[in-house]
């Protein structure tokens, strides 16, 4: 076939191409072989990419729904003005929230019920959760969330009920339909309504909600103009949804707060996936990061097997030398001899491509699913395998592009080489002539070892893709075993530092049950324990109010200052942390600190703050300084308000009784710049019964950590487990263990490792089929020098031990280079991260480095054993005769 722009002397090329890939099979077969490789590699790449991208759509949407934007406080008579918008795509529209009253005899009293459009159950997540029955699709058909089955044995699917709707009261004021019950509320009905209940839904709510989740369908053609719906929408051009909600926020009336901002929200993770983010938020996102990544690790992928597949086409090139200078002698231009090479890099390509687009694909499915396999019960979702004609399309162009670069630099070469040199067959011929002394090597291996070693230097050109690709194999798989080490160290000392092994967190929405506490305080095996609970908030201050140590270390002005601290007007909002302590706890630090317990003041300040929190490693971030000017005796006045989100703006004021440098020993890290401010758990609650009680599920919970006898901690959750399911609901409650972590950290590791050792595999394939064919050429090309030392006396023990030296100096070339690559990675991960080098050869595989080692020594030579088969069978006289050779 000749294309529209390629002429008739192009014809002519093309089928003497073909006429030498024929001839040439064994360096056809490794031309092949390496591409194949190299493609299959880049396709598995773009799968996993295109997997874990579509993955995470997928997650994403089936979580959180198919939506780019979300506005709130908007009433139905506003809805015509978003749908008519002829930039808007789709609406879809949740809301006239109905309480309703179930009968005496239910668990819980209430029904708490979320109406959505039919547009709405299409596109957004509730119908993922469904799981028995189906969606409502007409008034009054509702699905209701799992715990009211259970709970409630005496309801099924297709129940039809008379209820009681109304609203939710304290005196004349009306409690919003998705807060916490109230102290004094009342349900006042408003009217009565029949519910065919249609499905069962996987949606749990605290305790504290006082009722079950349900959702219903919406018609949003009769429902009254002032009820209140929240709307969700997709944009037909969603990278100018940041302009297009604000206009129809403005446009439809919505009021602004006193920053100016609207009552909407976006999707950022969603948008973020597809690469849309807000203006100037592009560069602090992890998008930039993950691309240029992407790109790195793809052009490090494609010059490398470039590299690589040049050596075979080098190869090839040098051994039809002769062949090409009589042509060049003959007219053949230098034009014409790069294209010869480069339609034979044309032809060997297309079939491996082709191949390599199942093979990838494969390859990739059976990787990932190991990969799910082993993480999937701590990631609570498996992963997907998705295939994608545009995935492998790009792999097919990358894969073509790197033939043709890889065949450019020989063609070019080629294209070069004089007539003469090239008939007499001497280019590039090695020569011991001028052989290098060796004395190193010749004390150790005697006069084969200088031998080898002038071998290899003559035909380092020849071994240079074999080198480089086992050393790439190397420094690539031990470099993540390397990060994944000092990963693993940092995690061991987080783990190390938390004084418990045993971690409860109860959430009901409610002060715990004093005989559940004390149940849990009686487990057996616990040597210590720690019961607690806390909420956030805040107190403003100024620059005098800062410590003259805090303000040396930097003070405010550091990157990690501008995520916690606010400043306005000349003051700081810093966050602070209001911690309960129960009563034997808080007795048991008094003691341990000193303090004496005071009948005006309780409030302990933990006046510390990191020295230097932007700073690398785990333990340069230990270090403290003194953070505010607080004296025994001083007043602080705190505010629930620690964000400008939060409803309530109760402020209250304790007494300082003490400052302490250090935080007790609880079992709780507190953020960077957060004032931790410790008080009796029954003065705790005394305080926040005052806060907005939108927050209580939050402000309520209580965390207990034990520490047990060693090899205990799984059980001791285990029987957590049980006695916080007889006092509260599954979703009340969560309990882990140390034992329990380190085993999902494990499974995540394991799964990752997994990906990695299947892509170090593919470059160790490429590393062993380079070594081959480099180890044939070389050693096909040097069978009349073998003949001549045979000649003179080399016998067949003096062969083989000249050829073992050689393998073992060629097997010793990567790794005495890959090896101080290593140590320097090794080195910048130990400075970044700040660990030392005991902790880390403590945890480093380092016998895997040394299987590795041994495993490359094995390989080449047993590549060489194999390949000196014919050459100890050759004939003496008849190599020395024949001018081919």
């Amino acid at each position: 076939m000749t294309w529209p722009f390629e002429n008739d002397t192009s014809a002519v090329v093309k089928k003497y191409a073909k006429k030498s890939i024929k001839a040439n099979r064994r360096t056809t077969l490794s031309i092949m072989t390496a591409i194949l490789i190299a493609s299959t590699f880049l396709c598995t790449l773009c799968t996993f990419v295109q997997s874990y991208w579509n993955q995470g759509v997928q997650q994403e949407i089936h979580a959180s729904g198919d939506w780019d934007a979300q506005l709130l406080e908007v009433q139905a008579g506003q809805l015509p003005l978003i749908q008519d918008n002829d930039k808007v795509q789709a609406v879809m529209v949740k809301g006239n929230n109905q309480t309703v009253q179930l009968s005496g005899n239910t668990e819980l009293p209430y029904l708490l019920i979320q109406n959505c459009d039919q547009t709405y159950w299409n596109t957004m997540h509730e119908k993922n959760l469904i799981l028995q029955g189906r969606v409502p699709q007409a008034p009054g058909e509702i699905v209701v969330g799992k715990n009211f089955f259970e709970q409630n044995p005496a309801f099924e699917i297709g129940d039809t009920i008379e209820l009681n709707i109304g609203e939710r009261r304290i005196g004349n004021d009306t409690v919003d339909f998705l807060s916490p019950i109230q102290t004094g509320e009342v349900f006042v009905k408003t009217d009565a309504a029949q519910y065919t209940i249609v499905g069962k839904i996987d949606m749990t709510v605290s305790s504290a909600y006082n009722g079950y989740p349900a959702y219903g369908w919406l018609d949003i053609e009769n429902i009254p103009e002032a009820a209140d719906v929240v709307v969700y929408l997709q944009a037909k051009n969603p990278a100018k949804i940041f302009d297009l909600v604000p206009q129809i926020a403005k446009e439809i009336g919505l009021q602004s707060d006193e920053y100016g901002d609207y009552p909407y929200r976006y999707h950022t993770a969603l948008l973020g996936m597809y690469g849309i983010y807000e203006p100037g938020h592009f560069w602090n996102s992890d998008l930039p990061k993950l691309f240029l990544a992407l790109i790195l690790v793809v052009s490090a992928s494609i010059a490398v097997f470039a590299y690589i597949i040049r050596g075979a086409f080098s190869i090839s090139a040098k051994r039809k030398v002769k062949e090409l200078g009589i042509l060049k002698s003959i007219g053949m231009t230098p034009k014409q001899i790069r294209l010869l090479i480069l339609y034979e890099a044309r032809w060997l390509s297309i079939f491996p491509i082709l191949i390599s687009a199942v093979l990838g694909y494969v390859f990739s499915y059976g990787v990932l699913t190991v990969y799910s396999s082993l993480t999937s019960e701590v990631t609570g979702s498996k992963l997907t395998i998705s295939f994608s004609p545009w995935a492998v399309l790009a792999a097919m162009i990358l894969s073509f592009l790197t033939v043709l670069l890889a065949a450019s630099g020989p063609a070019k070469q080629m294209g070069k080489l004089r007539p003469i040199e090239a008939v007499k067959e001497n280019w590039n011929t090695p020569t011991l002539n001028k052989s290098a002394k060796h004395t190193i090597l010749r004390k150790c291996f005697g006069f084969s070892g200088k031998l080898s070693a002038n071998f290899i230097s003559a035909n380092k050109k020849l071994f240079r893709t074999c080198t480089a690709t086992l050393c790439l194999c190397l420094v690539l798989m031990f470099s993540f075993l390397a990060g994944f080490s000092v990963s693993d160290i940092n995690n061991t000392k987080a783990e190390q530092d938390s004084h418990f092994n045993v971690n409860i967190t109860m959430e009901s929405g409610e002060r715990i049950d004093d005989v559940l506490i004390h149940q849990l305080k009686t487990l057996p095996h616990v040597k210590e324990l720690a019961t607690y609970t806390m909420t956030n908030c805040a107190i403003w201050i100024s620059d005098s109010d800062l410590s003259e140590d805090f303000v040396a270390a930097g003070g405010f002005h550091t990157k990690a200052a501008g995520e916690y601290v606010v400043q306005r007007d000349g003051q700081y909002r810093i966050p602070c942390v209001l911690i309960g302590l129960e009563q034997d706890t808080y007795k048991s630090y008094l003691s341990k600190s000193g303090i004496s317990a005071s009948d005006t003041s309780s409030a302990i300040v933990v006046n510390s703050v990191v020295k230097h929190p932007d700073s690398r490693g785990y333990e340069a971030k230990k270090e403290q300084v003194p953070y505010l000017n607080i004296n025994d005796g001083q007043r602080l006045e705190i505010t629930e308000k620690f964000l400008d989100s939060i409803q309530g703006n109760y402020s209250f004021n304790l007494e300082v009784l003490s400052t302490v440098a250090e935080m007790p020993d609880i079992g709780r890290n507190i953020s960077f710049y957060t004032l931790p401010i410790i008080v009796p758990m029954d003065e705790y609650y005394a305080i926040i019964q005052n806060f907005a009680e939108d927050r209580a599920v939050y402000n309520y919970r209580t965390y207990m950590n034990l520490l047990t006898e060693d090899g205990f901690d799984m059980a001791i959750q285990q029987e957590a487990d049980q006695i916080c399911s007889a006092y509260l609901s599954g979703n009340d409650f969560y309990t882990s263990s140390k034992t329990e972590r380190a085993i999902d950290r494990d499974k995540l590791t394991n799964g990752t490792m997994v990906i990695v050792y299947s892509m170090t595999l593919l470059f160790g394939i490429v590393g062993i089929s380079s070594a081959t064919s480099a180890i044939m050429n070389s050693l096909y090309q040097r069978r009349k020098e073998f003949a001549m030392l045979r000649s003179v006396g080399l016998d067949k023990k003096g062969l083989m031990k000249l050829l073992y030296t050689e393998a073992l100096l060629l097997a010793a070339k990567p790794v005495l280079i890959g090896l101080p690559v290593l140590l320097v990675i090794c080195a910048t991960l130990l400075w970044l991260q700040d660990v030392t080098f005991a902790e880390f050869f403590t945890v480093f595989p380092s016998w895997g480095l040394l299987a590795y080692i041994i495993l490359i020594v094995a390989v080449i030579t047993a590549i060489y054993i194999v390949a000196s088969k014919k050459i100890r069978k050759d004939n003496i006289v008849e190599v020395l005769k024949d001018d081919v050779v």
